[in-house]
């Protein structure tokens, strides 16, 4: 699968992804960074590559964080070098980054390990080799509160060896410092040596203080490699991280080893047929679908506590990844989402609520609600096992019950949720579709009281996610916002979208048409209030057609609404389309933050013909654009085979599907039908027929609508 991924794929604009390597789940993120001011990932094509770090998110949006400890070479002054090179024969690849640096004439290439950045630098040959390495340096976007570095030490311990600490603050989510320990290794002398920080210019073997630097100079070396090994616990940890993980190993065999590494976990889901560039983005998303969060192992890099739980860091967020990355996880990994679900659970074990994103060892921004809620139901109705499901429930019923102390980080605005029935605009900030998320989440409460056999539970929680209706205005078939007092907010229009779309007072990045397909937990009631099904359809036409929908989380399973209307026909005319519109195997190729794999296994998903609904046990089915993908389902040996013979352009529509040999005439299916692997044949053509029209998805269960003693909504 190597040779299909391209890590040029959505580094530009909105994608944000990143184009150095790194390892699937790995700390260390190594890749160029260009001149000030960043994007997110720290890159941008055609401006000037100012240094190379080693921490990364991958595909956000927000204030910069990360870009820590830099290495920059150079050949005469330091101060010019740091002002960027011009990158010219830029290649990228499965573990692996090169560029030329003009017009110094200086080669580097960069692989890596779970936690050391591997680096190789050839200069010109009668040219000084130097080395520049930056414990203070940080990505810095234009917004606010972006990074900065506050404090660290740095020290040469021997000619070949520099260890430091860097303490560093800001960046998208919260302000708490972080630390990050490193040791550094060349694979030579150096001839001479120095470290100075901002507070000291002062040349010694040391440094203290903010930006703390170390110059190395290897006189007329031809090619200096150097390793980084980084820690969030230690500069201990950080050297054995080295010694452990690259020893005596070359550069080349590293990079083969990130190769295999890579060529292993892509093998996952095998595809074939399609074009080069439809197998080009499904690989390439799928790298980056195991890009975040890092993996910080059972007790070994984790510097806030010891539990015997393996954990993570930067789960950079839940909200995003929600909506289909962890489904997706889910089938060919299992294991791994229930690592993630028994690492949100120590997290609130340890601070007291569930955390909706865990970055730098805090609680950060939540968008919405708790997402991290839905994510124990579906796990519990997809049976994964190894889950404390008793323990989920406490914790997510806290959000719920008990007023959180700061909800801009974790737990709900009850006050006027709680007795009024919704989020007023008391809230400044994204009231409604706060009130649009909590609903759900108490669906994904009751369900998972259900689930364990807590009835009375179970129908207070079903009840309360009928809430939702309380913020819909049938006048404007959307959902609008309320004051405290019940007065609808006037003027109000339903399509006005805030020119910071994170700052509306309403809606968080979308506007009501925009939200207002987001009622998962009663489809149904939705297409009620429009009219009914036909009525619903050509809303959801009329959508599309004058440009509402956006490749954003709130959107993306927007194209298959079409088939809790009958019309899975449309379904696929709509994923086909956004397919092409939304993605492109080029650097600006995503059209939307990449969003911890919520792009990517939407991408991937929808090009596999098979799409998750959050938080259920549901997918819907649509169109494959391959012949035969092949989904191995975790590590038992079992397999999913997804055929689709006419696969192509013109063949748009399903006519026909069976599954395990037998008839299947509805477009979705239930986990439990293929988690044990099967056959899922599907019979394409040029033109719709009528299957599955007739058997819409099963519908959430609702206590309040069958049970004459279940307590009325407000």
């Amino acid at each position: 699968m190597k040779e299909f991924v391209d890590p040029f794929i959505g580094v530009d604009n909105w994608g944000s992804c990143l184009c150095g390597p790194y390892l699937p789940l790995s700390l260390v993120r190594p890749g160029p960074d260009t001149a000030i001011p960043h994007p997110p990932n720290g890159y941008q094509s055609g401006q000037p590559i100012i240094r190379f770090s080693h921490t990364h998110v991958s595909g956000t949006g927000g204030e910069g964080r990360y870009g820590n400890i830099g290495i920059l070479p150079f050949i005469t002054d330091v101060h010019t070098a740091q002002k960027g090179y011009i990158a010219q024969q830029e290649q990228a690849g499965s573990g692996y980054y090169h560029v030329m640096l003009e017009p110094a004439h200086i080669k580097a290439e960069l692989t890596a390990t779970s936690h050391v950045g591997v680096h190789r630098y050839t200069f010109p040959d009668g040219a000084e080799a130097q080395i520049l390495l930056d414990a203070g340096s940080v990505i810095q976007t234009s917004r606010e509160d972006s990074a900065h570095s506050i404090s660290g030490h740095i020290e040469w311990i021997s000619t070949t060896e520099i260890v430091g600490r860097a303490d560093l603050q800001g960046g998208w989510g919260h302000q708490f410092p972080y630390s990050i320990y490193f040791y550094a290794h060349f694979d030579q002398e150096a001839l001479q040596r120095t470290a100075y920080s901002q507070d000291d210019s002062t040349q010694n073997l040391f440094a203290v203080g903010p930006n703390c630097q170390a110059l190395a100079s290897f006189g007329l070396a031809h090619e200096v490699n150097l390793s980084v090994g980084i820690s969030y616990v230690s500069i201990a940890k950080a050297r054995a991280n080295v010694e452990q993980e690259v020893g005596q190993k070359s550069f080349s065999q590293i990079h083969a080893e990130a190769v295999e590494i890579w060529e292993h976990e892509l093998s996952r889901i095998c595809v074939s047929g399609g074009t080069v560039e439809q197998k080009t983005l499904f690989y390439t998303l799928f790298t980056r679908l195991l890009c975040m969060p890092g993996d910080l192992g059972v007790d070994d890099e984790n510097p806030s506590w010891h539990s015997g739980v393996r954990q993570f860091t930067d789960f950079y967020c839940v909200w995003d990844s929600v909506r289909n990355a962890n489904a997706l996880i889910t089938l060919f990994h299992p294991d791994l989402e229930i690592a993630f679900l028994n690492a949100l659970l120590d997290i609130a074990e340890h601070t007291g609520w569930l955390p909706d994103a865990w970055i730098a060892g805090h609680s950060a921004k939540i968008q919405g609600g708790s997402s991290a809620d839905i994510l124990f139901c579906e796990a519990a109705l997809k049976g994964l096992q190894g889950i404390d499901y008793q323990k989920a429930l406490h914790y997510m019923r806290k959000n719920n019950e008990v007023q959180s102390p700061d909800p801009l980080f974790y737990g709900r605005y009850l006050q006027d949720y709680s007795t009024l029935g919704y989020v007023s605009t008391d809230v400044p900030l994204s009231s409604v579709s706060k009130h649009l998320e909590y609903t759900y989440q108490d669906w994904c409460i009751g369900t998972l009281a259900m689930y364990l056999k807590q009835y009375e539970t179970a129908q207070e929680y079903h009840t309360y996610s009928q809430r939702v209706w309380n913020l819909w205005r049938d006048d404007l078939h959307t959902f609008a916002p309320k004051n405290h007092d019940g007065s609808w907010v006037e003027p109000f229009d339903p399509t006005h979208k805030h020119i910071f779309q994170w700052l509306d007072p309403y809606f968080y990045e979308g506007n009501s048409w925009q939200w207002s397909f987001n009622v998962q937990q009663d489809f149904a009631g939705l297409i009620e209030r429009h009219g009914g099904t036909e009525a619903f359809i050509q809303h959801l036409d009329t959508f599309f057609e004058l440009g509402y929908y956006a490749s954003k989380e709130i959107m993306l399973h927007t194209p298959y609404l079409y088939i809790y209307a009958g019309r899975p026909d449309k379904t696929a005319e709509r994923v086909y389309t956004l397919l092409q519109q939304h993605f492109h195997a080029t650097r600006d190729g995503l059209s939307d933050n990449e969003d911890m794999g919520c792009q990517s296994a939407w991408y991937m998903c929808s090009s596999m013909g098979l799409y998750p609904v959050m938080g259920q046990d549901l997918y819907l089915l649509t169109p494959p654009a391959f012949k035969r993908i092949k989904i191995a389902l975790g590590n038992e040996g079992s397999h999913l085979i997804i055929e689709a013979p006419e696969a192509g352009e013109r063949q748009r529509y399903i006519v026909g599907a069976t599954l395990n040999g037998l008839p299947l005439q509805r477009a979705w299916l239930r986990h439990h039908e293929i988690v044990h692997g099967g056959v899922l044949h599907f019979t394409l053509a040029d033109q719709p027929g009528s299957w599955g029209e007739q058997e819409i998805p099963p519908l959430p269960q609702i206590f309040a609508r069958y049970s004459s003693t279940a307590p009325q909504t407000t």
